[in-house]
């Protein structure tokens, strides 16, 4: 769909009365969630690569407690997680946007596309702790309630990650997979203090971000680039609603945040996207918020952030005398 259309489809709707379940439902009548077309693929990917990354920087998953901000519709992130050995899954969002038939409807992804599943969690499938939960999942036959019982999930909504009813360090790792661009810099950095508090000594922070312009997404004549021409108060005109919003901050920009919070970063990879680039060094016009920045950092179109929270001595574990970077990681 054209962008400018489905930017303003999305204005119209969230004026509306009940614009969440309006939305929901063209979502599922037109968009990418249509019944049997909704593939968490991606997400799926996207928490198995968590577990591996936690592991290279010599973290256990296994028993451990997850809080993830913004469950969106379905819990794919949790369920991928309860797979791969996590002992609870915490998963928060300001709006009740969780789906029970889409949330089934990735279940059942799961148990009847076995060479799919197989090879999007690769060697973390072939865990014993994984087999014996794959098979509680194939086993499993009941409505929503029933699967987060099994899989020791707890769906808490509305409610906000900056001020979580948890006790001081009770969660061992704080996550989010492409949540953070649609919260403006202020929210987020009360976020990442709050995750300061919940967060275990020797908690984790890890976060998957995409600065890309989501409209590119879906109309192939954009770049991922596309929405910094813009200036704030023209953005906030065409996207400015709850189901658009994007706060547009770069990759560095969100470094900056997290280290202004007391984040000690363990591990920083970025993706840069080629088009964007190619187009912003053919004289693609900016607007003056973005125009000052290098080619290279405005055509992030995914970083991740690892680390952890700074003690309240300042004290750091063993593990924060190793950084990671790569400048490119496949999503």
């Amino acid at each position: 769909m054209n962008w400018r259309w489905k930017a303003r489809l999305a204005r119209v709707i969230a004026a509306l009365p009940m614009s969440d379940a309006i939305y929901y439902r063209v979502q599922r009548c037109i968009g990418s969630l249509r019944p049997n077309r909704y593939d968490p693929s991606e997400r799926l990917r996207a928490a198995a690569k968590m577990v591996h990354w936690a592991e290279e920087l010599g973290y256990r998953i296994e028993g451990r407690s997850f809080l993830e901000v913004g469950t969106g519709r379905t819990l794919d992130i949790p369920l991928a997680l309860w797979l791969c050995g996590a002992a609870r899954v915490l998963t928060v969002d300001l709006n009740t946007y969780l789906a029970e038939q889409l949330t089934l409807e990735s279940v059942a992804f799961l148990c009847r596309r076995r060479a799919e599943t197989a090879a999007i969690f690769g060697e973390l499938a072939d865990r014993p702790l994984f087999h014996e939960r794959l098979d509680q999942l194939r086993q499993f036959d009941g409505r929503l309630a029933d699967l987060m019982l099994m899989t020791h999930i707890e769906y808490l909504a509305p409610t906000d990650a900056a001020r979580l009813p948890l006790p001081d360090r009770s969660i061992d790792f704080h996550i989010s997979f492409t949540v953070l661009e649609h919260i403006p810099a202020d929210i987020i950095a009360s976020i990442l203090k709050e995750a300061g508090r919940v967060l275990t000594s020797d908690g984790l922070l890890l976060h998957i971000i995409d600065p890309s312009d989501h409209f590119s997404h879906d109309d192939g004549s954009i770049t991922a680039v596309n929405f910094l021409q813009f200036s704030d108060r023209e953005w906030t005109r065409l996207a400015g609603n709850k189901f658009m919003y994007h706060n547009r901050l770069r990759a560095f920009e969100y470094v900056e945040l997290f280290k202004r919070v007391g984040v000690h970063l363990l591990g920083q990879r970025e993706a840069i996207d080629e088009e964007s680039l190619t187009v912003l060094r053919n004289g693609f016009g900016l607007d003056e918020r973005f125009c000052h920045i290098d080619h290279e950092q405005l055509a992030v179109r995914s970083i991740i952030l690892m680390g952890k929270a700074e003690s309240p001595a300042g004290k750091k574990s063993p593990l924060t005398q190793s950084s990671r970077r790569s400048s490119a990681v496949t999503q």
